[in-house]
């Protein structure tokens, strides 16, 4: 009898971890197994915050998904060499798992996370005999390059950019997040008819609009009187942060205030700055799970969205559709060709700011506030585009479609 052909979705993080990728592959995979039969998870142990304690078992059966990990214990994120050294053991112990339990005829849904075990790609296709698609949230090596960690002149950029090239190209799919996404993959492929456009989605059924003055964290710094500027999420390298508090450090209004959200290399920037702010307008509160961004996602009244000068194609900020499903305006500091950026524009629904302008991006600060009156109409069209254009059910029918 014919065996049933298999759907292996590979990936660094699953649920219970639900930040980054994690939460993306949960739900890619539980709409797939409501819908198709044979849906199999193949993923790490790793936690995505080290400081969030979570009991996983080697196999279990979750939502009509099989999951089987791989205990690759958590890597540093925050040390480049040692998250190196993670990504690579991780991605090798991943390949061993895929290499014992993929057959013949199965079809692999791949996330660039971890970063190395796309590099395997090419010779499971040719030992197993089977296809692959690959979600690209993060494009390698030149992400790399772009935050300064490797020079794109180097030999070892050169070696790497040919390796990863040939495993998007030999790819059934290369699904991207983004529109810019799409122009430099369509430099990497052979075949730019194998790139498919799915962007993230916003979870319109659990994040809505809430007055910011009812949520906990306005409650609990009893800052109603001041008008909210909010960055909420990874703080990395490629975010642009110094940008932010360049322009920040140029704001003379002390009704103006600043709250940071999330962890990352460049927390401890944030809090000393935090400290040292002559108006007291800048608050970090640490990192909060993903199951309380309805309430901190609506602590504010214009959101901060960012991507460091030369990343343009390189990574879309997934934030910024939550964002936009709790009726927030958005200020977006990025190539005006940036995914997010034309979202903005197309919808009307925020303001555009190169990287690396801090005065221009004072000034935008200062035109968001002297915005008030409108901000609830920004609000509202911010909304609707989460609604009728990213919601999460229209995003996930289009992997359906694709592997139906």
């Amino acid at each position: 009898m014919k065996q049933e052909k298999k759907i292996w979705i590979i990936t660094e993080y699953y649920y219970p971890t639900v930040i980054s990728s994690g939460y993306y592959m949960t739900e890619i995979a539980e709409y797939l197994a409501a819908k198709l039969n044979n849906i199999n998870v193949i993923c790490t142990d790793s936690n995505y915050n080290k400081n969030t304690s979570q009991k996983t078992k080697k196999n279990e059966r979750i939502n009509n998904v099989n999951v089987l990990r791989v205990f690759s214990g958590n890597i540093n994120k925050n040390n480049f060499v040692l998250r190196v050294v993670g990504l690579l053991w991780s991605s090798l112990l991943l390949f061993i798992k895929v290499l014992f339990k993929v057959q013949k005829g199965d079809v692999l849904l791949v996330v660039t996370n971890p970063a190395f075990f796309v590099l395997f790609l090419p010779i499971v296709k040719r030992i197993k005999k089977v296809q692959y698609s690959i979600l690209v949230h993060d494009i390698f090596p030149e992400n790399l390059s772009a935050i300064g960690k490797i020079k794109n002149t180097s030999f070892a950029y050169k070696l790497l950019k040919n390796l990863y090239d040939s495993a998007y190209s030999q790819a059934i799919n290369c699904i991207s997040i983004g529109r810019d996404m799409q122009k430099v993959l369509s430099s990497k492929v052979r075949n730019n008819s194998n790139i498919v456009l799915i962007p993230n989605w916003s979870d319109i059924k659990e994040v809505s609009p809430i007055a910011k003055e009812k949520t906990k964290i306005i409650q609990e710094l009893d800052n109603n009187d001041k008008f909210i500027f909010q960055f909420a999420g990874n703080l990395g390298h490629s975010q642009g942060l110094d940008n932010i508090l360049n322009a920040i450090s140029l704001i003379e209004d002390p009704h103006l205030h600043f709250l940071f959200i999330g962890t990352g290399a460049k927390e401890n920037t944030i809090k000393e700055f935090a400290k040292r702010s002559p108006l007291s307008n800048v608050t970090y509160v640490g990192f909060r799970e993903r199951s309380e961004q309805n309430d901190f996602l609506n602590a504010c009244d214009v959101a901060i969205v960012t991507l460091s000068e030369g990343m343009f194609g390189l990574g879309v900020p997934s934030k910024s559709y939550n964002i936009m499903a709790t009726g927030k305006p958005i200020i977006i500091v990025a190539d005006e060709n940036s995914e997010i950026s034309l979202v903005v524009k197309e919808n009307n629904i925020g303001w555009v700011v190169k990287p690396n302008d801090p005065i221009e991006l004072k000034n935008t600060f200062m035109k968001a506030y002297n915005s008030k009156d409108i901000i609830a109409d920004i609000g509202a069209r911010s909304r609707k585009t989460a609604v009728n254009i990213f919601a999460k059910d229209i995003i996930l029918e289009k992997y359906y479609n694709l592997f139906n």
